[in-house]
């Protein structure tokens, strides 16, 4: 009995056509139905039964199924963790980073890395995700180091590294009636239509928390991405917190001063403590440390 035999007794069953299975598995129908019945001969039992041209599970078919299932899962996960450890220790390096942060930090990061480093073979893998998603990612092992918030960090396996301070400010339509307000207070926000990021989002969790220290409940009306909220403030909707990432303002949009608006939008360097970095993962994070001493 082989693995092959496991999958390709799996895969019939899941489909019930030999022709089917055999395009599927880049294998000749011949060399499928040998494979079937050289595995029936070492169980001494039949697999399948035939009704026209559909194949059915014998009763000791149906038996034997679900541990068959079990051996050719546990054979993908293998392969999985395989193609892990090799890129772990083969100089890939995967991270995930989360918004909002300047659109130029992760390119320009990158591109100075690889300069330091332009006579070694290293392959860098990254994507953008909630910070929520990127804690799971981390903790599942499919990333490496992942820049994000705090605010929805609770895990005693993750260690934390403050990296960028973004100031958060009010931002509105400049024909927003709260720019004729002489001295902006927080209370006058109550007055005119607000805009937030996604419910539960670490940006929106942060801006909750302030209101909440400042006893005021204002009317959320819009929820939207850190991507587009400038759009929103830009066509009237209403005013907005946005974190000043180095982003341009877009044209028609103003900046007001509020003496209790205080917040910043801190980004960090999330790890496993328990994880063992690969020799380039070590230099990746020595770089990250170097390079943003300018933003602390």
């Amino acid at each position: 009995m082989t693995l092959a035999q496991l999958k390709y007794f799996v895969k019939v069953a899941q489909n019930g056509h030999l022709t089917q299975t055999a395009k599927e598995l880049l294998i000749a129908q011949p060399s499928l139905t040998q494979a079937i019945k050289k595995l029936e001969e070492e169980l001494g039992f039949s697999l399948f039964e035939k009704k026209g041209r559909v194949l059915f599970l014998t009763k000791e078919g149906k038996e034997f199924l679900p541990y068959a299932i079990t051996v050719v899962e546990s054979l993908h996960k293998a392969e999985q963790m395989q193609d892990l450890i090799y890129k772990r220790y083969t100089g890939n390096i995967r991270f995930a980073y989360t918004r909002p942060m300047s659109p130029n930090y992760i390119p320009n990061l990158i591109r100075g890395f690889f300069l330091k480093n332009e006579n070694k073979k290293i392959n860098i893998e990254s994507y953008s995700a909630a910070t929520a998603v990127i804690i799971n990612d981390l903790k599942n092992d499919k990333i490496d180091f992942g820049f994000c918030s705090d605010s929805e960090v609770q895990d005693d396996e993750i260690k934390l590294i403050r990296l960028i301070e973004y100031p958060i400010k009010l931002v509105v339509n400049e024909k927003d009636p709260l720019c004729k307000i002489q001295q902006l207070h927080v209370k006058d926000l109550m007055t005119a239509p607000g805009i937030s990021y996604t419910e539960g989002s670490s940006m929106d969790q942060e801006i909750q928390k302030f209101f909440k220290e400042q006893e005021i409940t204002p009317d959320i009306h819009y929820r939207t991405s850190s991507e587009e909220i400038q759009n929103f403030v830009s066509c009237g909707l209403g005013w907005a917190l946005i974190a000043q990432n180095g982003v341009p303002m877009m044209d028609g949009l103003k900046i007001l001063e509020m003496p209790e608006l205080k917040l910043k939008r801190n980004t960090y360097l999330a790890m496993r403590k328990d994880r063992e970095l690969s020799k380039n993962a070590q230099k990746f994070l020595g770089y990250v440390l170097s390079y943003n001493e300018k933003f602390i």
